[in-house]
């Protein structure tokens, strides 16, 4: 496809302009397996332009919906940043942290590859962010600095009858021997159809360490497209957690490219469905040279007539020896109207690897419930204790105190809601 995308620090401070800035774009169809499982109607739905303004201190009614995080924080509303809902005071030395639209105005040069077009990209939302997505965050942690508080980005779409599909940016770089935690949490109001499209791109120098939780639990009625595009130089660590929660359609897609020796990802999620929604994963780990390691543990939880899904690839490049991947999914049906389907890839080009994946898919335990049961726990609470013991080796890896109470919490709430 062709897009006319900046290409250059120059042209990445060109406006955008609704409805001029695509000269031709091709979405995507069932026949492309990466977007089978899709809701392709819905899709053809969104509207993409420029971001409206943010709502000033109208409340937004999300109070007590996203996780509290103490630190440093960038709120994004429709795509807008929003100075009044964030805290950007006392930064510590070897931090910067800016929207996204200021960088672009001030330090172009290290935003340019972020929206540099891509005549290869095969996604078109990802192309129609690189257009559209002007503000968001931008994060920049320097050689040797290591962060104690985690910082966290938060992104919120209002629903909006006539207003187009946010999008939304985050570009992320550690200098080498840097470590930070980052929390990004995709939060949506309203009860009405409305979408929201958001691209991270994350860069990590020499013996960096980044954790990267994602949060998306969006309203029922909108749909959540996320993508995670990473480069792991040599020595370097990428531990991602991401949970899939919300949105009619939740849709997660990380890109990771292992481009330095020594490199590891370590890749875990978990999705949790009910009512309708379709809740999409798709995972692409990239050993581009000799002797990284990646690791890929999600978990999905299906109820009523929901769908999960998992696409998950590990790719060997040629010359990728010592390659040492692992790649699982498990996936726990509590309804027979809900399904799941997984997919686990390997493709090896390269001599002296070890891989390995595997898939499951299984209903809750009758042994288990029967021995609780018989034990005097009550049947909703017996099925609550066996869904949380599956989804708790994601929940209980979450190393910040705050986003792991909320992620129990939430998956409380809606294993409840599904029983009722």
């Amino acid at each position: 496809m062709t897009v006319g995308t900046p290409a250059t620090a120059e042209a990445a401070r060109a406006p955008v302009h609704a409805g001029s800035n695509v000269e031709a774009i091709v979405y995507p169809t069932r026949r492309d397996e990466a977007w089978r499982y899709a809701p392709h109607a819905d899709l053809g739905r969104l509207t993409f332009g420029r971001p409206a303004d943010s709502p000033g201190d109208a409340p937004l009614g999300i109070e007590g919906r996203a996780p509290v995080i103490e630190g440093l924080r960038i709120v994004v509303v429709d795509g807008r940043f929003d100075p009044l809902r964030s805290d950007l005071a006392d930064l510590p030395e070897g931090l910067e942290l800016l929207p996204l639209a200021t960088a672009i105005e001030e330090r172009p040069d290290d935003v340019a590859a972020h929206f540099a077009a891509d005549p290869n990209e095969p996604d078109a939302f990802v192309s129609l962010n690189r257009l559209n997505g002007r503000d968001g965050a931008f994060v920049r942690v320097d050689e040797g600095c290591r962060l104690e508080q985690p910082i966290h980005l938060v992104d919120i779409s209002t629903s909006r009858p006539d207003g187009p599909a946010t999008c939304t940016g985050a570009v992320i770089h550690l200098a080498r021997g840097a470590s930070c935690s980052i929390v990004e949490t995709h939060l949506g109001t309203g009860s009405g159809f409305g979408g929201s499209n958001l691209r991270s791109t994350i860069t990590l120098a020499a013996d960096a360490s980044l954790t990267h939780v994602v949060l998306q639990d969006v309203p029922a009625e909108q749909i959540q497209l996320t993508r995670i595009e990473v480069h792991v130089a040599e020595s370097s660590h990428f531990r991602a957690r991401a949970f899939n929660l919300g949105a009619s359609y939740g849709r997660l897609d990380y890109r990771v490219e292992l481009i330095g020796e020594g490199a590891m990802a370590d890749l875990a999620g978990l999705y949790a469905g009910n009512g309708d929604q379709t809740l999409d994963q798709q995972i692409t780990v990239i050993h581009r040279v000799a002797d990284c390691t990646s690791r890929q543990a999600f978990r999905g939880i299906l109820d009523d007539r929901s769908t999960g899904v998992f696409n998950g690839a590990i790719e060997v490049s040629p010359g990728a020896d010592g390659t040492d991947a692992e790649q699982s999914n498990d996936n726990l049906l509590l309804s027979t109207r809900a399904e799941v389907n997984t997919q686990p890839r390997l493709e090896i080009l390269a001599d002296e690897v070890a891989c390995k994946h595997g898939a499951t898919v299984g209903q809750l335990d009758d042994d288990a419930l029967y021995y609780l049961r018989s034990r005097g726990v009550p049947a909703d609470q017996a099925r609550q204790l066996l869904i949380a013991g599956f989804a708790e080796q994601t929940v209980d890896e979450i190393e910040i105190d705050a986003v792991r109470a909320w992620v129990a919490e939430r998956l409380g709430h809606g294993a409840v809601d599904a029983d009722a």
